[in-house]
């Protein structure tokens, strides 16, 4: 050999592959399994959904169910739109037109005028445009849902959601929040209605498979001698084994179908998320602000399964009380506020079910066959609804009672509202409402709602608080009747903390009716600007609140104790004009 001949390399002992650089080409990424793996799944469940999309566009409904709601969508959330184009786009379908003004028509909504809507127009102007939107969206989803035997089991999945939608907008106080929970909460089982209405054969196999798993963790609950009442730390556990048999079965889960579905309807993305079921992170902890809107769905879809069969009052007692533990704290919720949401949600179900005709499992009428009977174990003076604690038409005594004081004299026996004052309201409502929507500035529809509601209640004077940003307080800016224009500047209720009885009322976002402030334990917490320079024995108080943001405070008075009636009605109609001027200043950047 010689002597400049190279040695023969050692043996070299094998190693992990190692990129190479070939004809000075960058040397290829090392490969990961896993990813490979993931991305190789994540392809398939793409092509999947692709092939399910176009078996759903091959029927009929589907694509006129997306163009429809996509469309109420789009200009329903719209801040600029105007009532013609939502009426246009709802009006370009007959049968969904009919059906919406027969449920705005429904006693439900007689306090908007319902009864004697005849156009999609007057419904918009009176409700609002999310409202309509939201009824709309529903009232298409539900007009393709199959009908007769064969649509029964989808049919029950949507009389379900239903009543989980008003759940969810009882748990979600505030004009724009609940209507979102609303949506969202109904169309959280988006998924599982189109499974049942488009691949009816998968999903009878899904479920068979559910029954034999749920069959199975029923025998280890008794047997580990679990009684099922409560909702514990981990209130849906089969959620995760409905969505993997979804997957197994039809190659994506009911949840992902879903909010598929919502994106190719041109849902925002916040709605889209909002599908996505979420559960509390700590029982012993409120959500957060970020995640209140999912976590309310989730638990108002939870709660409508439970409570759906149900109608004896112990057993709805029962059920709420297992309901607590878990969702009361995350959500902000106590045994009075939730009975008080409960009844009120399951009695506006009943009545839209009934007008839609779905078949209601069980359901016993309450009192006035409004909803089931119920036992609740709601203070006086609580409206069970969020921050509201004190009635709308609230004597002295709950007013005195939400400020923690003994409570007052007996107040005298309540006078009848005159119809004429509702017949005024509905007009009111509609004026402000068209005059909301149109490009008019704010203080034209400030001025036009003290107007109507001065001469609808017929009051001695009505003064309008807006905030003050530099100090947080709210402060009188514009009145209209017997020297309100020279006693507005002299309302300024501090709300940071609250230091009189306005104060805490604006701060619970409670409307609330004074019927005397001669009463003492009224007259003592009452701002002393109002006991030296306003001195009014009777007066309303309407809070104006976006979310949690206080923005302002509508006040009215008469001349004479217990002249002011309110009732239900009256105030849902005050409630929908207060709601169209909260609108009004969000449209013109005067919310911020």
């Amino acid at each position: 050999m010689s002597a400049l001949a190279a040695p023969s390399p050692d043996p070299v002992e094998p190693t992990d592959a190692v990129p190479v650089a070939v004809d000075g080409l960058p040397a290829a990424p090392p490969v990961d399994p896993a990813a490979e793996a993931a991305a190789l799944e994540a392809a398939e469940r793409e092509a999947q959904l692709a092939r399910l999309m176009q078996r759903m566009q091959k029927t009929a409904d589907f694509p006129a169910l997306k163009d429809s709601i996509r469309g109420i969508q789009k200009i329903s959330r719209s801040d600029t739109a105007h009532l013609r184009a939502l009426s246009d786009e709802v009006l370009g379908d007959v049968g969904l037109t009919n059906k919406l003004l027969r449920l705005i028509n429904t006693a439900f909504y007689s306090s908007v005028g319902g009864g004697s809507i005849t156009s999609i127009k007057r419904a918009i102007a009176l409700m609002g445009f999310q409202s309509i939107g939201m009824l709309a969206a529903s009232l298409a989803l539900f007009e393709k849902l199959p009908k007769g035997p064969d649509g029964a089991r989808v049919q029950a999945e949507f009389r379900r959601a239903l009543l989980a939608g008003m759940l969810a907008s009882e748990m979600c106080p505030g004009f724009k929040h609940q209507e979102l929970a609303y949506l969202s909460a109904l169309f959280q089982n988006l998924g599982t209605m189109l499974g049942w209405m488009h691949f009816k054969d998968e999903a009878t196999e899904i479920e068979a498979k559910l029954v034999e798993l749920r069959a199975a963790a029923a025998a280890e609950e008794a047997e580990a001698g679990a009684t099922g009442a409560a909702l514990d730390a981990h209130p849906d556990p089969l959620h995760a084994t409905v969505q993997q048999t979804a997957r197994e079965v039809l190659g994506i889960g009911y949840e992902d179908l879903g909010v598929e579905v919502a994106r190719q309807w041109g849902w925002p993305e916040d709605l889209q998320l909002a599908l996505r079921r979420l559960h509390p992170r700590d029982p012993e902890l409120p959500a957060g602000s970020d995640e209140r809107l999912r976590v309310a769905c989730t638990a108002a879809n939870l709660l409508a399964a439970k409570l759906e069969a149900l109608h004896d009052p112990d057993e709805i007692a029962a059920c709420l009380a297992g309901f607590l533990p878990a969702w009361g704290v995350p959500l902000g919720l106590d045994e009075a506020m939730l009975g008080g949401m409960v009844e009120r949600a399951r009695s506006e179900w009943i009545e839209m079910a009934t007008l839609l005709g779905l078949q209601l499992p069980n359901a016993a009428p309450a009192k006035g066959g409004k909803g089931p009977a119920m036992k609740t174990t709601a203070k006086p003076g609580s409206t069970g609804n969020g921050p509201e604690l004190i009635k709308p038409r609230a004597t002295a005594s709950a007013a005195a009672g939400a400020a923690g004081a003994p409570a007052p004299r007996p107040a005298p026996p309540k006078v009848a509202v005159p119809a004429a004052v509702g017949q005024a309201l509905g007009r009111a409502l509609e004026a402000v409402s068209e005059l909301a929507m149109s490009d008019a500035p704010l203080a034209a529809v400030l001025q036009a709602l003290m107007t109507q509601v001065q001469q609808a209640l017929q009051l001695q004077r009505i003064v309008v608080c807006l905030r003050e940003p530099a100090s947080g307080d709210l402060v009188g800016r514009i009145g209209l009747g017997d020297r309100a224009s020279a006693l507005a500047p002299q309302f300024r209720i501090a709300l940071n903390p609250p230091n009189c009885l306005f104060g805490l009322l604006c701060a619970k976002n409670a409307d609330t009716l004074i019927s005397d402030a001669g009463d003492p334990v009224i007259a003592q917490r009452l701002p002393a600007w109002f006991a030296r320079q306003v001195q009014a024995p009777t007066f309303l108080l309407l809070p104006l609140k976006l979310g949690d943001k206080p923005l302002g405070l509508i006040y009215g008075d008469r001349a004479r104790p217990h002249t002011l009636q309110v009732g239900d009605a009256e105030l849902t109609q005050l409630k929908a004009m207060r709601n169209q001027l909260i609108m009004a200043m969000r449209m013109r950047g005067a919310a911020a």
